[in-house]
């Protein structure tokens, strides 16, 4: 990954999953689908390395044993329906995607350490096993569990991306802030930090530069598609940013890794790698 960073700038990480899959009737929970519809799960993938992706993200969003009981089944087949994307596009890599566990850290919630980190190793051990090239943690509002999920990251050798979500004051929900973030994680030995999901990249653009000029590290951005609206009689929520106006927020940034999360498709990916070239 680093390699690659040095030498093939900038990079492009894929857009949503969950809101593709939507596209096709299936609201079920998308780790789920991992078993009962992989071609839909290689379909997504094949289509954002058309659109010229260089890394895809695993479907293990949520792939915690703590959720499902087979989670390492699910974990193994969303990294074999990726390999199986990757197959015709040399040069691409596979990230093993964390999310949040869902459960609240004492003294907010019940849930200790040391049980988060568990989760967090059980996750990372079968997809390090399973192939992943790298790994992301994203979505991540607090940032001790987020601490969590890179201790056991740094478990393996790979190459660790970290994200949190910010709200427009530049503040996760559970008060994280830039400078927090940053302080927190630059000595972590993480490959990249940055931002991800939120408000949309007209957001994300007006915080970028606090985020710059505090870190080193290569900036990774993955904002959403804009602000969700709902259509009525649609099974999914449209955004309020044309692809045009997404890429020219993500393209102001200024970053070198950049994709995209909820709502952004394999046209989203499209126009902004086109853009570059």
């Amino acid at each position: 990954m680093s390699t690659l960073l040095e030498q093939k700038k900038p990079l492009f990480f894929d857009g949503a999953m969950g809101t593709e899959l939507q596209k096709r009737g299936l609201s079920q929970d998308p780790a789920i689908l991992n078993l009962t519809h992989p071609e839909a799960i290689i379909e997504i993938h094949q289509q954002y390395l058309k659109a010229g992706a260089n890394i895809i993200t695993a479907n293990t969003f949520g792939a915690y044993t703590h959720k499902h009981s087979n989670a390492a089944d699910i974990i193994k087949a969303a990294m074999s329906h990726a390999q199986t994307a990757l197959a015709d596009y040399p040069g691409t890599y596979l990230a093993l995607d964390l999310g949040p566990t869902g459960l609240m850290l004492e003294p907010y919630g019940e849930a200790t350490p040391d049980e988060l980190l568990t989760l967090f190793k059980e996750a990372v051990a079968v997809g390090a096993s399973s192939g992943a090239s790298l790994i992301l943690i994203e979505t991540m509002m607090d940032i001790n569990e987020l601490e969590l999920a890179i201790t056991a990251a740094k478990e393996t050798a790979l190459p660790i991306c970290a994200t949190m979500t910010f709200d427009k004051n530049g503040r996760t929900m559970m008060g994280t802030s830039i400078k927090d973030m940053v302080q927190a994680l630059d000595k972590l030995g993480i490959a990249a930090i940055g931002m991800n999901c939120g408000f949309g990249p007209d957001i994300y653009a007006n915080l970028a530069p606090e985020l710059k000029s505090l870190t080193n590290l290569p900036i990774i951005m993955q904002p959403n598609a804009g602000m969700p609206v709902v259509t009525e009689g649609s099974t999914t929520p449209g955004y309020d940013l044309t692809i045009e106006d997404f890429v020219n927020a993500v393209v102001s940034m200024e970053v070198d890794i950049m994709g995209g999360c909820c709502g952004t498709s394999p046209q989203h990916i499209s126009a902004l790698v086109q853009r570059f070239r």
